[in-house]
């Protein structure tokens, strides 16, 4: 029996590993949406991606002012699991939440899920703007949100 070098062997993971990623289908928002931060008195600081001037929202971000703590709100779909990994550049994490049917859009399912913003995917989202969320299924990757996620996690730090 003809055996392969250990480096071969290596070799092939890394190539198995490498497509196996690429199998997974990658989705982005429509180019119309866009990030904005919102600061209101009542309701908080809010980081949102979606769609100017209407009430179509992919992701939405809030926190009481510098309370460290941040929900998420993520809209997926129906049959969508409600455990999630976000991910900002090489730094990743699953985070348990709950979801929920939207009772606004068929079809779509919210996410809601709580972090702090001394997190490492946040700190990570705060310094680069990269945020990509992934689901078992397909990975959403969103445009680059840098400055307005660095001004909303100030918001959040606490003092």
């Amino acid at each position: 029996m003809r055996r392969l070098p250990l480096a071969s062997l290596a070799a092939a993971a890394l190539i198995a590993a490498l497509l196996g990623g690429c199998a997974t289908p990658v989705e982005r928002p429509d180019p119309v949406m866009s990030w904005g931060v919102y600061d209101s008195p009542g309701e908080g600081a809010k980081l949102v991606l979606g769609e100017p001037e209407t009430d179509y929202v992919r992701l939405m971000m809030v926190c009481r002012p510098h309370s460290g703590e941040v929900d998420v709100t993520i809209i997926g779909r129906l049959g969508d699991p409600a455990a999630v990994e976000l991910r900002s550049g090489e730094v990743s994490h699953l985070y348990a939440g709950a979801g929920q049917a939207d009772d606004e859009t068929d079809g779509a399912f919210d996410i809601y899920l709580k972090a702090k913003t001394a997190d490492p995917v946040l700190m990570r989202l705060a310094d680069t703007g990269e945020l990509t969320v992934v689901f078992p299924d397909r990975r959403i990757v969103l445009p680059n949100a840098f400055s307005p996620a660095h001004d909303f996690l100030a918001i959040c730090r606490p003092l």
